[in-house]
């Protein structure tokens, strides 16, 4: 997001559609409804339905006859004729170049006489998808509308899901991905990668401080288009990425308050670290007790994906206060741990990266003394080790899986951000029923190219004994934050509400994952005999407790498919049946 004087826009909020390209109509039947409204498809042509925020949201306009532009996410600036027909000349004439050079993040589709066009810049967090059957192509922001009947889903994912992987279920189901163009025809698809992040041109052996003062003049660009929103929000954790953030927005000069997950297990408060900040930077500081009770699972979610993660109640309670506030647009700090922080250290970082050698043997220094082996830190120069190795969830250091029947030859859970079907599923099922768009500055295109020319040494910093994470990112805030923020070093327990729920709640997980009727036992996935012992011992319990929330996360998302898919066959069979 960059641009000087451009305000972000977020009345669009997801699109859907449908055309038959052996039907001769190449009519656009064009519906602009209310987010999830999902009106039928006309007999004949096409269907483009966009959907927006408030009534009074103002309609995408046509590029040309017979052709529609359908939008998904904040975008930069009033969405004029001028710039519709700028985004659709550029896809028509696969001049795509001149499609990544235009400012926010694009997504969304383009349907013409003979093709259509499904497209996602390369740091846009939408989930856009589309499906195709002979010569009917169906395309949603909404998993749900694609699906034909139940269980179109990936035995296998649903196991890892469980485990509390970040994974694609659906089977016949195609995400667009990042920086990606789909162009469909009568013949075939066509996918482009038009939108690359390309490393910034810095000098060579640009210093820490160096990269550290580039990051924030970059942060602030991208949270320039708030300041004109009027109020907005944030979720402030109390750690450094929306601590960044915050800070660039008051230096902006935005208007904004900011939110907290607040807890009152000792050892997951971070709500002394949060306030600190805000009263260093005088932000209306809200905090927003978390429930870890009765209202942590609920049978009445209706899911589009698993969320299969420990904290989907938690969103939904801040999401309320948030909408009660009148809030419409919120930022957070995501996209931090990707820019700032480490995947991979070691020797081969630091003898490789682009450093000085002043810099580069006191780094050698700070590994030798840190707590690694140094039988590990002398593997560590080869590109294909990392001391950091014992933080990825594979071998010694998967996840417990005590519960499950074991599942040979699933592959380990490596990180992708290519499509976030958590971040997909809150997206559609809290935040936009809620009339909010959340928004990630830290994924802006400038700081993601920053971070590709950012030498891997500098995420990193070993120094007497410690490792110090975000060392840049620490170095930016270093004069702009409370010193007992930027140094802090350590994590609290943060986990800790959610193992507890698992002890507390043994009987709610049995119910809702070992009953024989639920889903996740009729697949197979669940064993109940070994649930039965993990339920039982409370060291095992603690344990398993992640994983266990994930898999009743799961389980409520099976329900709720089964729901759906039980109402849509109710539909066909009624519509069979007028018909007839």
């Amino acid at each position: 997001m960059t641009g000087t004087g451009s305000v972000l826009v977020g009345d669009y909020t997801g699109c859907r559609g449908q055309v038959h390209f052996g039907d001769p109509d190449s009519r656009i039947t064009y519906v602009a409804a209310p987010f999830g409204q999902r009106p039928a498809p006309p007999e004949t042509g096409r269907l483009a339905v966009q959907w927006h925020a408030a009534p009074d949201a103002p309609r995408v306009p046509a590029p040309a006859d017979r052709e529609r532009l359908l939008l998904s996410g904040p975008v930069m600036g009033p969405v004029t004729p001028d710039r519709v027909r700028q985004i659709a000349s550029a896809l028509k004439n696969a001049r795509y170049a001149e499609l990544a050079r235009l400012p926010g993040d694009l997504a969304g589709c383009l349907v013409t006489e003979h093709r259509v066009f499904l497209f996602r810049s390369a740091t846009s967090r939408e989930g856009l998808l589309h499906r195709r059957d002979g010569a009917l192509l169906r395309w949603s922001t909404d998993p749900t509308d694609l699906l034909d009947g139940p269980e179109e889903f990936d035995h296998e994912a649903i196991w890892r899901s469980c485990r509390g992987d970040e994974v694609f279920i659906y089977d016949n189901l195609t995400p667009v991905l990042p920086g990606q163009v789909v162009v469909v025809d009568r013949d075939r698809v066509d996918v482009v990668e038009y939108d690359p992040i390309v490393p910034l041109e810095l000098p060579r052996h640009t210093t820490m401080p160096e990269y550290a003062e580039i990051a924030y003049d970059l942060i602030l660009q991208a949270v320039r288009p708030y300041t004109g929103r009027g109020r907005i929000g944030i979720l402030l954790s109390g750690g450094l990425d929306s601590g960044a953030v915050l800070t660039a927005l008051v230096d902006s000069g935005a208007d904004v308050v900011a939110y907290h997950q607040a807890t009152d297990d000792p050892l997951a408060d971070e709500s002394g670290y949060a306030r600190e900040v805000c009263d260093h930077l005088g932000v209306p500081f809200v905090p927003v007790m978390m429930d870890h009770d009765e209202g942590y699972l609920s049978e009445k979610w209706e899911l589009p994906h698993p969320y299969n993660n420990i904290a989907f109640r938690w969103q939904e309670q801040i999401a309320d206060r948030i909408e009660r506030d009148g809030i419409t647009f919120l930022t957070w700090g995501r996209d931090g741990d990707m820019v700032f922080g480490p995947t991979r250290y070691g020797l081969y970082e630091v003898l490789h990266g682009d450093l000085r050698l002043r810099e580069k043997a006191a780094l050698c220094r700070g590994l030798l003394c840190s707590r690694f082996e140094s039988s590990r830190i002398l593997r560590s120069a080869s590109a294909s080790s990392s001391v950091l190795g014992d933080l990825v969830p594979t071998g010694d250091n998967a996840r417990a899986t005590d519960f499950l029947t074991p599942l040979p030859g699933v592959p380990d859970d490596r990180f992708s951000d290519a499509y976030s079907a958590r971040d997909h599923c809150v997206d559609l099922s809290v935040w936009r029923p809620r009339g909010i768009q959340l928004c990630s500055p830290l994924g802006d295109k400038g700081i993601r190219r920053l971070a590709a020319r950012m030498p891997d040494a500098y995420r990193l910093l070993p120094y007497q004994g410690r490792l110090i994470t975000k060392p840049v990112l620490r170095l930016l805030l270093s004069t702009r934050l409370p010193e007992r923020i930027w140094r802090r070093y350590g994590r609290l327990w943060l986990d800790s509400p959610h193992k507890n729920y698992a002890l507390n709640h043994g009987q709610v997980l049995a119910d809702l994952i070992g009953r024989p009727d639920a889903h996740l036992i009729r697949m197979g996935i669940v064993d109940p005999r070994q649930l039965a012992r993990v339920l039982a011992e409370p060291a095992s319990l603690r344990r398993n407790a992640e994983q266990l929330i994930c898999a009743a996360m799961t389980e409520l998302f099976l329900r709720g498919d089964a729901r759906r898919a039980s109402v849509t066959q109710k539909g066909v069979r009624d519509a069979s049946r007028t018909a007839g």
